[in-house]
Formats: structure tokens, sequence, C-alpha cells
């Protein structure tokens, strides 16, 4: 029987093919820091098309089809003898990973099943270097599963308090999900602000000087210490930043309905309104002013009173409505 290989994305599957390896190559391709998730696949990938198709203006119909063959693969592991899990070590994969392995855990699938790490971007490899990273290649045991579908579980709960409990997670096991899932904690909304991660280093560049998109996005990506993030993610949070009730920035025309519009990003000229200047500086709050309505996996924020993460304190701050 053939190998199944899963990895992140398209240009790791390119690669992977072009160095040598047989069998399936198959790419995740799922954002699932963006949007909602929840624990079971099939309903999870009802919504992450819908949620997708309508984010990126996406052909819901192809993204189905898509996701759909991808899913029998996975389910139907039973006709691979060996099955290859190819990630790294950022939020984007490791998400993609431990749902993977949720899926395996429900049926206890570890024989044959072997789990590459990387430390750094596959897609940032060659032919002749990819490879090296299956030296790191180790089996798949029940512990793993357990861990993955344990995580998961927490992420497609309503609120992120199981998360940002797990401060302690077994020695060796994921060694790269703490460090992702306190990433993905960042992008709530912190106290004070109301501003993730991501868009407080936006508005820091685009105060410094950074006023053109494609330039702003290298920017904020390198201030990450494993970055996740794709352009059109970024871009939207652009978006939202400008159409917000209370817009922090000023400069991006808006889009044409039903469209992306990617030109709009490489002729603007971006910079902050006053209300943005008062948000980066303290003094107002982006949620209190304009109220908010996303998903953070499973927990669903909207409104002016959701859950928000204290960065400098690694602690996660309740709604004003369940305190107490």
């Amino acid at each position: 029987m053939a190998d199944l290989i899963l990895t992140n994305g398209d240009t790791a599957t390119d690669l992977l093919a072009a160095a040598g390896k047989t069998g399936r190559i198959v790419p995740w391709r799922d954002a699932l820091h963006d949007g909602p998730v929840t624990a079971d696949l099939e309903a999870c990938t009802a919504l992450r098309v819908e949620h997708l198709a309508r984010r990126f203006h996406l052909d819901p119909t192809e993204l189905a089809a898509d996701f759909a063959a991808r899913d029998a693969l996975l389910e139907g592991h039973a006709a691979f003898d060996r099955i290859e899990l190819w990630f790294e070590h950022d939020l984007y994969d490791q998400l993609q990973l431990v749902q993977i392995l949720s899926v395996l855990a429900e049926a206890g699938r570890t024989e044959g099943v072997k789990l590459v790490q990387a430390d750094d971007f596959l897609g940032a490899q060659r032919a002749d270097t990819i490879l090296r990273f299956a030296e790191r290649a180790r089996p798949v045991v029940l512990a793993d599963l357990d861990l993955a579908r344990g995580v998961w579980a927490d992420l497609a709960s309503p609120t992120p308090e199981a998360v940002a409990a797990r401060d302690a997670l077994p020695a060796g096991r994921l060694p790269y999900l703490k460090g992702a899932l306190r990433r993905f904690l960042e992008e709530l909304p912190a106290p004070g602000s109301g501003l993730s991660r991501t868009e407080e280093a936006i508005l820091d560049g685009i105060a410094g000087g950074t006023v053109a998109p494609v330039r702003l996005f290298p920017e904020v990506i390198r201030q990450e210490e494993a970055a996740f993030m794709g352009d059109w993610s970024f871009f939207h949070i652009l978006d939202d930043l400008a159409s917000c009730d209370v817009p922090l920035i000023a400069g991006l025309a808006p889009a044409p309905a039903g469209e992306m519009d990617a030109e709009r990003f490489g002729e603007a000229e971006l910079e902050l309104t006053p209300a943005g200047e008062d948000v980066l500086a303290g003094e107002d709050d982006h949620v209190a002013m304009s109220g908010v309505d996303r998903w953070w996996a499973g927990t669903q924020l909207r409104g002016h009173d959701v859950w928000r993460f204290d960065r400098a304190a690694a602690k996660l701050v309740a709604p004003q409505g369940k305190r107490g």
C-alpha cells in the first residue's frame, strides 16, 4: 500500500516531491488561526469552508471539494501502511498538526505513523535540503494522540480558558505546541488598548513611518519568533482596522463588494487616525470604541465585553460579565 504524507501547504508539497518523496503528498491548506473551529472534522470543515470563502472571497464549491478530498484521505488512513506528518514550529502548522493528530486519535492509529517536526520553514528549503528534517522523524505514540485530542478539544471550547490553563505540556511530546498556543492567546485583545499583538505591531509600524502595506507586512512578520501569518490574513486585518466603527487607520480604499482587490494594498499609503494614535498610546480602547465580531478558534468574540489576554502578565482576562 502507498504512503501518505501530510504537510502544511503547496510549496512544501512540491519540495518534498522534488526531493524524491513518493506516495500521496497532501497539503492541509488551512489557516486555522483565522476564524472558527470545532472538534469534529466534518463539522469543522463545513465551518472553515464557509468562513474562508467569505473572508478571502474564494469559490465555496471548489474549496469544499478540496477539503472533502483532503479529509477523505485522512479518515481513510487505514489504506496507507505509512503516514508521515511534516510540520513546522509556528502557530499555523501546530494547529494543523493538532487537528490531524486528533483525527488519528479517534481510531488510535499509531502504527506506521511518523512525525517530522521542523524548527525552520519548510517552504524556505530547497529540494536538496528539505530532507534533512527527516533525520529527526520519530514514531507517533498514543501519548501524542491523547495530547493532541485534548488540546484540539480545548481550542474548540466556547472560551479560551482551557487553552490558557495549559501552562505545562508533557516534555518532548510536541515541543513547539506550548509556544504556538501562547502566541495564539496573544491574538486576543489586550486589556487597555483592545489590540491583538498583530494589530499593535501594525499600528506601531505605521506610526514609525512604514505606510505601504506591502512593506508593513514583512516588517511585522520579522518581529515574530516563528512567523505564522500569510499576507492575505494580514491584509484583512488592515481592512478590519480601517473599516471598524471608529477606524484606527486611514489611506486604504474600501474593498469592492465581494472582492479582495489586491491592487488596493499595493497603492495604499497608510496613516493612523487620531483614534489610532490614542489607542496606540494606551489612551483609548479599540474594543470599547468599536466592538469586535470575530472568532478565536471556538470562542466567539462579539461586542464590547470580550475575552482578553494580558501579554505582559501572561494572563487571561475574562469579560466583565463573567467576573465575580
